[in-house]
């Protein structure tokens, strides 16, 4: 019985030894991992300004989408992701100073249906988001990858 306590107390020690190791190497690791989000986050935000202040426009990577609404309604995706037809209304209208609820939902369809967008049914009803083919273009249009 003695010779397993001991043989228990040394393997506790190994494991506490281990666990103090990890931790050290997790502290080390928090400070890179939050500056690069960071960094993530404040690139999102200058992306959206060159976007609100158009000099970098939805329209430059996605050709086939014409109207100007609809680009808006990508900006809006870019910027934030999955919302409602009235969140997406409401960021519309506050970029565009004009929007209509009704427009907007037949924009949505159209761009659903050409895949840029993807609608996921919820408890609380539709939201919308860019469909991955839109991510990847955009992804790669801004260099994060190819």
């Amino acid at each position: 019985m003695g010779r397993e306590n001991e043989e228990l107390r040394k393997e506790i020690k190994e494991l506490n030894k281990k666990i103090e190791d990890l931790e050290k190497i997790i502290s080390h690791l928090q400070e890179p991992f939050a500056k690069m989000h960071e960094f993530a986050e404040r690139y999102v935000k200058l992306i959206d300004t060159f976007i609100r202040l158009g000099v970098l426009s939805p329209g430059d990577i996605f050709s086939d989408v014409r109207d100007d609404i609809s680009k808006e309604i990508i900006g809006v995706l870019i910027s934030r992701n999955e919302l409602n037809i009235s969140q997406i209304t409401e960021a519309v209208r506050q970029r565009r100073g004009t929007a209509s609820r009704r427009i907007i939902r037949e924009r949505l369809q159209i761009l659903e249906k050409s895949g840029k967008v993807r609608r996921v049914d919820t408890k609380k009803g539709a939201v919308y988001s860019l469909s991955e083919e839109v991510v990847k273009k955009w992804s790669q249009m801004l260099g994060l990858f190819k």
